[in-house]
């Protein structure tokens, strides 16, 4: 069977339309695509009492207010007040990440029997070449006190609304005198690959 010149020519420009087309979709696609930044937290639970330790890994939220506040800190300029994201806060509040996610405070912060808003002590770091910090306090209990709920938060005022980053659940825990709870908030930032 012979192919004729004019058909062969015809074939190959259809292979180069083909190819090109092909070439620049993979290459916006895969290649140019826009990149979502992301800012990412976890936190590390540690419960320590007299029957051992535990070690719990849990998700957060990053509130719709905390969004707001590291967008206007980073892009406008405009926030009367820039304290540091390095308070961490406790309650015995249901976490549902769905609804937490416009919650604006802890509403029952924790402010009894060693468990009060504290600075935590700050870490900067850098893996992948991601950018991070952790959050850290190891609170000591004086007395009886049921919690489940941690915040992040960028006010050291007591039981203060509008100021809370992020926030994250662990399994419920009824705490003893001299029982240890460790939280240690991590913060990654993650906005060029």
């Amino acid at each position: 069977m012979e192919i004729s010149k004019r058909k062969f020519i015809l074939a190959m420009t259809l292979v180069f339309i083909i190819a090109t087309v092909n070439g620049y979709a993979i290459q916006n696609v895969y290649f140019n695509r826009p990149h979502t930044p992301r800012v990412s937290a976890n936190v590390y639970v540690t419960i320590q009492t007299e029957f051992g330790v535990f070690d719990i890994a849990t998700h957060n939220v990053i509130t719709n207010i905390g969004e707001a506040y590291v967008r206007d800190i980073l892009g406008f300029n405009n926030v009367a007040n820039n304290n540091a994201t390095q308070w961490i806060t406790l309650s015995n509040d249901v976490y549902d990440a769905a609804a937490n996610v416009t919650a604006i405070m802890l509403p029952t912060e924790a402010t009894t029997f060693g468990a009060g808003r504290v600075l935590g002590t700050v870490d900067a770091w850098v893996s992948g070449g991601d950018y991070a910090y952790n959050v850290t306090n190891k609170f000591t209990f004086t007395g009886d006190i049921t919690l489940r709920c941690t915040g992040l938060q960028w006010s050291g005022v007591a039981s203060s609304n509008n100021n809370l980053f992020a926030c994250a659940g662990f399994t419920q825990t009824a705490f003893a005198n001299n029982w240890n709870l460790t939280i240690t908030w991590s913060i990654v930032w993650n906005a060029n690959n």
